[in-house]
């Protein structure tokens, strides 16, 4: 496939964020670069979702317009996925309704690259997380390692670190399994993340954790 002008240029700032905000030195450095590396080397199939909106979706205004505020590279990653929003297809987490109608309403995910993104392939997945505001994203897990890069206020919760602030503009590593959380406070939550797996084509959603 060719990727659409809006993907591409998603991709591209993904890309170019992710390689800003990561020294040499840092953990996630390697999987980084072969995240970067892996998008800019190929391109995986079409996919064949209908955009979709939940109720949630009606904050993304307001989390991409607080992104457009903070300091480079972050505002021109907002503008990015503001023009790709209207194709993406949002999902609530798998079994979202055990956890109560504040959650149940107050998240969406969404994939752009990866099993069920607009771009389907398996080494890789490329997507968004959105909550409304004094929401709590529950505990979850998943064997791909995984980069956050964090476009709003907002908490998160590692095992063994407990609750922190990473701040916008933060990037955030997860090692495979780890558990994890995320809440905001009086504004949205707002991230893209990446996640690592060339091996499964189900093992690397956000909503099975």
């Amino acid at each position: 496939m060719q990727r659409p002008p809006a993907l591409s240029q998603f991709l591209r700032v993904v890309c170019d964020t992710i390689l800003a905000k990561t020294a040499e030195s840092d953990p996630q450095n390697a999987t980084a670069q072969r995240m970067v590396s892996a998008l800019q080397g190929s391109v995986g199939k079409s996919g064949n979702n209908a955009p979709k909106t939940l109720p949630a979706c009606r904050y993304l205004d307001m989390a991409l317009d607080n992104a457009r505020g903070s300091s480079p590279p972050i505002p021109a990653l907002a503008d990015a996925f503001r023009a790709l929003a209207p194709l993406l297809s949002w999902q609530r987490r798998a079994g979202s309704e055990l956890h109560g109608p504040l959650f149940d309403d107050g998240h969406a995910n969404t994939y752009v690259v990866g099993p069920n993104g607009m771009e389907r392939r398996s080494d890789i997945s490329v997507g968004a997380t959105l909550l409304a505001q004094n929401v709590v994203y529950p505990d979850h897990s998943h064997p791909p390692e995984e980069i956050y890069v964090v476009m709003s206020k907002g908490d998160w919760f590692e095992k063994d670190m407990g609750w922190y602030t990473p701040g916008m503009g933060g990037i955030i590593y997860h090692k495979p399994g780890v558990t994890h959380a995320m809440r905001s406070g009086s504004d949205p939550l707002f991230t893209v993340w990446c996640l690592w797996s060339e091996s499964s084509l189900t093992s690397s959603s956000p909503s099975s954790g």
